[in-house]
């Protein structure tokens, strides 16, 4: 198997993988910004409100399915806001993860709320389960620093619902994956939303599971994956 995405949610498609299966683990899941979607064409961004019981209650059960599935002595990124830092560091850490370090992803270009000074960054999660060595000892940019500087994707609102607002650049997904995996290593996204951590992955000659429980962003994922080749010498 070099690539699988799957449909549903991932607190019921989680379980059903094998323990200790998974090399490396990236995701982006819900930041719960406390907004609703209305009649908004940003669904995805906006449409994010969980009372804060059910909120935590997603993290405990993500984040103990995640240190299930991961092979010892790996890595596990997870991107969050600020607001809801607090509540994935104390789920991955009650669920067994050791937390590293707290990564900040400088995007260069704000976004809104400038009232309350414009967001220019988000955060990456960096625990680890047993041990962890980097596969990549000389990164030749400052992925070996906590403060990345990456442009972020500046996207367009468009009305076809398939859009998505808060998609990651490939060079913040390369990072990790590169830094914390191999080629034929299997990486886990449980919120892939429309694909890009399967794409990176392919493209950098690993092997993918993705899971998505949203049925355009799910084809937007599986239209993405398919059209990347894998690498000479990787299967297809």
């Amino acid at each position: 198997m070099t690539g699988e995405l799957l449909f549903g949610d991932c607190r019921e498609r989680l379980p059903r993988l094998a323990a200790a299966s998974v090399d490396l683990i990236v995701t982006d899941p819900p930041y719960n910004t406390g907004m609703s979607a209305g009649g908004t064409r940003l669904r995805h961004f906006f449409d994010d409100s969980m009372s804060r019981d059910d909120y935590r209650q997603l993290a405990r059960e993500v984040s103990v399915q995640l240190f299930r599935v991961l092979k010892p002595n790996r890595g596990a990124y997870v991107f969050i806001g600020w607001k809801s830092l607090a509540v994935w560091l104390d789920a991955m850490s009650e669920s067994g993860f050791r937390v590293k370090n707290v990564i900040v992803w400088d995007k260069i270009v704000h976004g809104l709320n400038y009232q309350n000074y414009a967001y220019t960054h988000e955060l990456l999660i960096f625990a680890v389960k047993g041990t962890f060595r980097p596969r990549n000892h000389t990164p030749p940019d400052d992925s070996y620093r906590d403060v990345w500087h990456v442009r972020r994707t500046m996207n367009n609102a468009r009305s076809d619902r398939a859009h998505h607002e808060t998609v990651k650049p490939w060079e913040v997904i390369r990072r990790p994956i590169e830094h914390a995996s191999e080629v034929g290593d299997l990486v886990l996204d449980p919120f892939v939303g429309s694909g890009t951590t399967c794409v990176v992955a392919k493209t950098l000659g690993r092997r993918y599971i993705g899971m998505e429980r949203d049925a355009d962003y799910f084809r937007v994922a599986l239209r993405r994956v398919h059209q990347i080749a894998a690498p000479p010498g990787v299967p297809a």
